[in-house]
């Protein structure tokens, strides 16, 4: 009788399939190394990038014509870069976190409760607050903390970059008023006469002659009213018409032009007045060969040419001011008196004006460069004629006519000249107009009522005015002479500007007001202001000139680099000892520990008989089907004692101290299979 043969003996042809994890002797897989160092370097790159991408943009425009990029992109790329970084950042620790965890399952018992908080510490952050997981592993502890925190971190760096409000500095040209007394257009008699603020008039003669009136009036007629309406309120109001700005809210720009000027000699006197209490405090006296008759020079309305180098136009003033009173003998007052008195001729100068606005408010600082007196203005020709052979145009026998021409004409350089002078003699009248005249004062002995003094007793040389006058408005002055008589034709506007040292607190009742205070600065200072405001009223000359121009503009700013550096780089720095010790961990595991996968925790978790038996009972899941005794159960990972498979193939996994030794670096670690 045959036996039957035992199962336990195989055929010695069957071949074996072994399928094993190598440990030790075949090195860990590459894919996780390289998986650390590529994540970390993403996250270095991506640090580096929103680095340069905000210093780049730092100081460029962020909203206008000239943006670098719209707001809502710089703010969507910041946001992207901040999270690859953090994605990055996280991807490596998470790689490292894998690898030290199951590092520790190697060499550590721990409970499986333990061990399922430390799987989940990275997913629910109220993990970390179990004492047990700080007590378990304080690196894997510290390791999730800043996992966690790198969430928080990253949100930081898109607030480095802000949009604020910058003054960015253009330059452009711009037309602004300007005068230019020399300009004639085409120059042809029609421009002349349009570009001229005294009127012209065509001589047969083939030239011009100026219109002017005869009694102290301004030398022509036809601008002659405006002119009147420009200086008055100048005049009054001590300063030039406010200019509007020709480029923006915030800007300067400078001109150059030549314009009026006085050239002005002073002498001062004093001397004991005596006799007589009457006295002109102030007197103008303003001289032009054209605006009056004198017979020694002047026959039959004819006037004799002048035939000087220079204009005899003269304007003079003589101010007088008290200073001491003898009143000792009443029959016999004596004052002691202060005369100064200026002498000046109408000049020329170059002024370079330089003009700012800030916030719309305009301030200008000015130059002064005196240039010459002005030529002779009564013209060496009859009738005080200046040739200029085609001003006027021709009739139709090829003669001038009484119309003005509208092709160039030919102008000499003594025509040009003339021709600038009037203009800058018409502004210097304008001015003269108003302030030429006298004031008379009377100066009361102590105790004297004659003359309706105010006050009886005067202890201190004073001056009462006794022919000026005001009404209660102050809009216009009131002249009268000594006998009481009034002025029609003086409308001395003197005490009523700066020339008056009362200016702005004149009051007609008191005694002493006004006081004049007349000097060369100040009245050039006037002359220039009307000249300022004729430039903007009358407006016949324009200019370019180089703005410089402030504009409000949005840029970015990288104000606060530290709100990107420090977040960045300190977690990178303090991200580099984690990162070092899982790849030690990975090393010293002899093969990469998948992070998170349902694949190792069923591969590890299957050889222990009691890990089986325990979980067996919480096989639908959830925590509320565990078994406690699962929870309190303390397993390791290791080598299974007694489970050597054919073919020396070891098996390991999850099971307690009593089923599992430490795992032996060279040894083969799998299954055998029969095929």
């Amino acid at each position: 009788m045959s036996g039957t043969p035992s199962r336990s003996h195989m055929p010695s042809s069957t071949a074996s399939y072994i399928d094993h994890t190598a440990s030790g002797s075949s090195g860990p897989s590459p894919k996780d190394p390289a998986l650390i160092t590529s994540t970390w370097g993403i996250a270095v790159i991506i640090a580096i990038a929103h680095l340069l991408l905000f210093r780049y943009i730092d100081g460029k425009e962020a909203s206008g014509p000239h943006r670098v990029a719209p707001q809502s992109y710089i703010t969507t790329a910041s946001n992207i870069l901040a999270n690859v970084f953090g994605f990055a950042l996280r991807a490596a620790l998470a790689t490292a976190f894998a690898q030290y965890l199951w590092h520790i399952f190697r060499v550590s018992t721990m409970k499986v409760s333990t061990i399922e908080l430390l799987f989940t510490i990275r997913t629910n952050i109220f993990m970390l607050l179990r004492p047990v997981v700080i007590q378990a592993s304080p690196v894997l502890f510290a390791l999730a903390v800043l996992m966690w925190a790198s969430q928080v971190v990253t949100s930081f760096p898109p607030g480095a970059i802000t949009v604020i409000t910058s003054q960015k500095t253009t330059y452009e040209m711009r037309s602004v008023p300007n005068y230019d007394a020399a300009f004639m257009g085409n120059k042809s008699g029609a421009d002349a006469n349009r570009y001229s603020l005294t009127g012209l008039v065509v001589q047969p003669e083939g030239g011009f002659s100026t219109l002017f009136v005869k009694y102290r009036g301004l030398p022509g007629a036809k601008d002659e009213s405006l002119i009147q309406r420009l200086t008055v309120p100048v005049l009054v109001k001590g300063e030039a018409f406010t200019f509007p700005s020709p480029c923006g809210i915030n800007c300067s720009y400078s001109t150059q032009f030549e314009g009026p000027y006085l050239e002005c000699n002073t002498t001062s006197t004093t001397y004991n007045q005596t006799k007589g209490y009457l006295h002109n405090i102030y007197s103008a006296n303003y001289k032009d060969p054209r605006s009056y008759i004198e017979t020694e020079i002047c026959q039959d309305g004819f006037c004799a040419p002048y035939n000087g180098t220079y204009s005899i136009a003269t304007f003079n003033f003589t101010v007088l001011t008290p200073l001491a009173m003898d009143s000792t003998n009443a029959s016999n007052i004596s004052l002691l008196m202060r005369e100064d008195q200026l002498f000046c001729s109408p000049a020329r100068a170059n002024y370079t004006i330089n003009n700012t606005y800030i916030n719309n408010i305009h301030t200008r600082t000015i130059s002064t460069a005196p240039v010459d007196r002005l030529i002779n203005l009564a013209p060496a020709s009859h009738n005080s004629e200046v040739l200029v052979p085609n001003f006027g145009a021709a009739n139709s026998r090829g003669t001038s006519s009484t119309n003005y021409g509208t092709t160039p004409a030919n102008w000499s350089a003594y025509a040009t000249a003339y021709y600038r002078d009037m203009n800058h003699i018409s502004l210097i009248e304008s001015m003269m107009y108003y302030i030429n005249g006298t004031t008379t004062a009377y100066i009361p002995p102590p105790g004297d009522t004659s003359q309706d003094t105010p006050n009886k007793v005067q202890p201190s040389p004073s001056l009462f005015i006794g022919n000026y006058t005001r009404d209660v408005t102050w809009s216009e002055p009131q002249l009268y002479d000594a006998s009481g008589n009034f002025l029609k034709d003086n409308s001395l506007l003197a005490p009523s500007t700066r020339l008056n040292s009362n200016f702005g607190h004149f009051n007609p009742n008191e005694p002493g007001s006004p006081a004049f205070n007349i000097t060369p600065d100040l009245l050039n200072e006037q002359l220039l202001n009307v000249t300022l405001s004729m430039m903007l009223g009358i407006g016949l000359w324009n200019t370019t000139a180089n703005a410089t121009i402030l504009s409000a503009i949005n840029v970015y700013d990288f104000s606060e680099p530290l709100m990107l550096i420090l977040p960045y780089f300190i977690t990178l720095a303090v991200a580099v000892p984690f990162i070092l010790l899982g790849g030690l961990a990975l090393l010293k595991n002899g093969v990469s520990a998948i992070d998170g996968g349902f694949l190792q925790i069923v591969a590890t978790s299957t050889g222990s008989a009691v890990l089986d038996h325990a979980a067996a009972g919480g096989c639908l899941g959830g925590d509320e089907s565990v078994a406690q005794e699962l929870k309190d159960l303390k397993v390791r990972f290791g080598e299974f004692i007694g489970r050597q498979e054919p073919g020396r193939i070891r098996r390991a996994g999850f099971g307690v101290e009593t089923e599992v030794t430490d795992l032996k670096k060279g040894a083969l670690y799998g299954t055998a299979k029969w095929i």
